[in-house]
Order: structure tokens, then sequence, then C-alpha cells
């Protein structure tokens, strides 16, 4: 009886390990299954912390923001292919390769560090203009809406079968329309509120105008003058006999009084055949330059900006500079500022969606353009001031840059709009030219054109014409401005932590 009793207890345990034995193989089994779904998924590269971003303030530092590895590998990507746009690492690079022996970063750390930095930037950009209000005034959001409709569209063409499986193509396990139009909007916040600061927060008044001038007017003087270089004679070993060079360019500083004798003594040296080869003809002279800065003379030659805008020049004035491989000689024409009228307006632009209908005809385009122009005129029925219009483009143009931008346009000078062989204008550019450049043209004004094809219509508004060396001024100031704003609201010391063994891990 009790070997028997033994025998049943032995086979009661016996059972329970097999289903213990099956229990656990059914869980292992089970979270193999899920695990490879949370794999194939992205869930991980979407809710794991790839960038963390603090600010320290009194000494403490705070946590502000974390970014999932899925978005900062998407801005990884992004600074790699501009890396690979410029050259500054090659197609085939082995991101794991070390490029600094020094500390053993590698390449991967180095574009992560990138985004990174692009990231925190981005971070405390986006806190201000939440502070100040300005998203009421965003389109960032309607930004992010358009091009993931764009998105779509090529994930279509290219034949994927999903948007998610294109996007995974683009940037790894994790990315979705979700986590791309998080990526879109933080990108659009950034950078149409820095656009927000420099047309709106900082106005510059006559007094700063003046004073800016007053304090260094070279900045805004242009000077026209003639010049040229005459080579030395190398040896074998690369050193330069200078003798003939100096000796030409006095001959040429000591005969000529202005431009045209300028010209003419230099062809008599180098003679015409070689004169004819160096561009000289009866419609260009290459000794010419006009329009010059202080600055921009100087890529020339070392010394040649101050010797041009020295208080002492007057017409005719020469001089030849030296340099190792040769001689300048040059002429002084005239300084002077630049009063050509130099136009800033904005851009709304709305497609004729027409245009590019399946068997569209003159009668259905025309049809669509008309539509469009009625829906511009009445987006501008009201009068409307500047910040105003900057709304209207954020909530109505088609055109993406517009978005961020505003519609902003500035520094178009009156001679964009002369017509010439070399510069040819449709009757568009024309018609836009008479409108913005009228001496009846008031802040505020605003006009509706068609493209010459009818595929879309614009809607400008006009700001200011300004003279060329005044809106130069101006934008030179708002620019140290916005610089000065720049440090102000990275005062607290922003700084951030890479998890770059994680990212690693979690990009497939």
């Amino acid at each position: 009886m009790a070997k028997n009793v033994k025998r049943a207890d032995s086979g009661i345990r016996a059972s329970r390990r097999s289903k213990a034995i099956v229990t656990t193989l059914v869980i292992v089994f089970a979270l193999i299954i899920a695990a490879f779904f949370v794999y194939i998924s992205g869930l991980l590269p979407k809710v794991m912390t790839g960038v963390k971003i603090n600010k320290t303030v009194n000494g403490v530092v705070t946590n502000i923001d974390n970014i999932s590895v899925a978005e900062t590998n998407y801005h990884y990507y992004q600074v790699l292919s501009s890396y690979y746009s410029y050259g500054i690492i090659a197609n085939d690079t082995d991101m794991d390769a070390v490029y600094d022996t020094s500390s053993g970063r590698t390449y991967r750390q180095l574009i992560l560090d990138q985004a990174a930095e692009e990231l925190m930037n981005s971070t405390i950009v986006n806190q201000e203009a939440e502070a100040n209000g300005y998203l009421v005034h965003s389109g960032a959001s309607r930004y992010a809406d358009l091009n993931i409709e764009s998105v779509e569209q090529t994930a279509s063409l290219y034949g994927f079968n999903s948007v998610a499986d294109y996007l995974q193509r683009l940037y790894g396990r994790g990315m979705s329309i979700r986590v791309l139009r998080n990526c879109l909007e933080r990108q659009a916040l950034t950078q149409e509120y820095e656009n927000y600061v420099r047309q709106f927060t900082f106005a510059v008044s006559e007094d700063e105008l003046n004073a800016a001038i007053e304090a260094n007017p070279t900045v805004y003087q242009r000077v026209d003058f003639d010049y040229y270089f005459f080579a030395g004679e190398a040896d074998e070993d690369g050193n330069y006999d200078l003798t003939e060079a100096i000796s030409n360019a006095n001959q040429v500083a000591d005969t000529a009084t202005d431009a045209d004798s300028f010209t003419a003594c230099v062809v008599d040296i180098i003679g015409e055949e070689t004169a004819e080869l160096a561009g000289f003809s009866e419609d260009y002279t290459p000794t010419h330059a006009e329009g010059y800065t202080n600055s921009t003379a100087d890529t020339i030659t070392a010394g040649l900006g101050d010797y041009l805008f020295d208080d002492a020049r007057t017409a005719g004035d020469t001089t030849v500079i030296e340099t190792e491989n040769g001689a300048y000689a040059v002429l002084f024409e005239k300084k002077y500022v630049n009063e050509e009228p130099t136009a800033t307006y904005r851009t709304l632009t709305l497609y004729n969606d027409a245009y590019n209908a399946e068997g569209a005809t003159p009668e259905s385009i025309a049809a669509g353009l008309a539509e469009v122009q009625n829906r511009a005129n009445a987006i501008i029925a009201a009068p409307m001031d500047s910040l105003a219009f900057a709304d209207a483009v954020k909530k109505n143009s088609e055109s993406v840059s517009e978005i961020i931008t505003a519609g902003f346009n500035e520094g178009t000078s009156a001679s964009r709009f002369e017509a010439s062989e070399t510069n040819v204008l449709t009757d568009r550019d024309a018609a836009l030219g008479a409108w913005l450049f009228d001496e009846s043209r008031t802040a505020g004004d605003t006009l509706v054109l068609p493209s010459e094809d009818s595929s879309y219509v614009t809607i400008f508004y006009f700001e200011n014409v300004v003279p060329e060396w005044m809106y130069t001024a101006r934008s030179q100031i708002v620019t140290s401005m916005v610089n000065s704003w720049s440090n102000d609201i990275m005062s607290d010391s922003p700084s951030y932590a890479i998890a770059y063994d994680l990212i690693k891990a979690l990009s497939y």
C-alpha cells in the first residue's frame, strides 16, 4: 500500500513539473512573440528618451524636455544629409569609425551632438514663444499638415505599402506620421518665431539709425573703382620676380586719370589679343568695379578697402598695391551711399487645383483661376496691418515656405524690375515692379496677381520702400538686436545629455 502511495505522489509531482515547464515555455514563447511585435512596431524608439534637455537656474539643473529616440533619429538623419550635401562627410563613411582620435568620438556621435544642439536651441526658442503668447499666431500645425500631405503623395508615388513603411525606410523603426508631425511642428515653430521676433519685436528708431550711421559710415557707403592685377614671373622654386609687374602697375597708376584711360592703358600693356581673352569688349570692362563695400573690396586684396574708403580720396586717385605674387593697379572713381529704392513686402500664395486636374482644359483652368482670385480678394476684403496679414498667410497660404516666413520678402531693389537683354521681365514682373515702386504706394496696400500660366495666384502686401543704405542699416541693427535676444534666452545655461548607446541599439 505504501509503495502505491509513493508512486502516486511521484506521479503528481511529475505532472506538476510538466505543467510548470509547459507554463514556463508558454510564458517565454508569449514574451518572445510580444518582444517581436514590440520590435517590429518600433514602440521602444517612440517611448525611450534619446536626448534630455536641461537648464541651470541658481545652480540647480532642471530637466525641461525629453526627446524620444525616434525624434532624435529624425534630426540625426537631417544633419547627416546636410553633411553629405556639403561634403563634410562622405556618403560611404562608417559612422562608427573614430573621427577624433584625442577623444575617441565617432562620426555617429558627431552627428548626434549637432542634432542635440539643434533640439536644445529649438526647445528654448519654443518655450519662449509659448511664454510670450505667440502660439495664437503660429502656423506650425498647418505647416506640418501640408508637409505630411506631400509625404503621403511621395510614399504612394514610390509604391510603398503605407506611409509608415516609407518613413521607417528613411528614419528607422519608430518613425510614424505622429512622430513626424511632432518633429515638423517643433522645427516650424522655432523658425517662424525667430522670424516673428525679427519682423515684429524689434523696431529701429530714427535716432538709432542715425547713431549707427554716424558711428561707422563706411559700413553703408559704396565705392566704384578700377583695378587690374599684373602677375609676377615665377621661377621653378615658386618664387616670384615682381619687377615687371610693379613697373606695369605703376605705369597704369601714373597714366590713368579716369576709367576710360585706365582701361586703355591696361589694354596697351597687355595687348589686344590678351585683352580679348580677358573679356575686354565694347560692352564689358573687367577692370571696372561698382558698389563695393569696405569688406568686399578687401576680398580682392588686403588693404584695398582702407585705400578706397580713406576720407582723403578724390576722383582719379591711383595707387599700386604689391602682393607676394604680383601687383594691383587701382584707380578710385567715387564714394557714395546707395540710394536705390529697395522694397519690403509680403506674399500669400493660392494654387489653382484645376491647373493640374486630370483632363484640364483652358476653360476649366480659367474657371479655376477665377475661383482662386475670388478667394484671394475675400482674404483681403478688409484692411489689415502687417501682423494681421502675416496671420492670414499662416492660415491660408498653400506655400509651406510662406507659412514659416509669414510671406516676408525684403531687400528687393528697383533694378530687379528693369528690363534688359540679361533681365527679361514677364508682364507679371513688370506689373509688380510698377506697383511696388509707385510713389503713391502706402503701407498695407495689396495687389492680386495670377501667375503667367494661371497655376497660382499671389497676394502682395506692401510694407515699405526705402533707400538701399537705409534698408541695410536697419537690417544690421535688427540683426544685432536679434543676436542679443538669442544670447539672453540662452542665459540659463541650457545643456543636453545624449543616450548614444541606446539610440544606436534602437536604430534599426
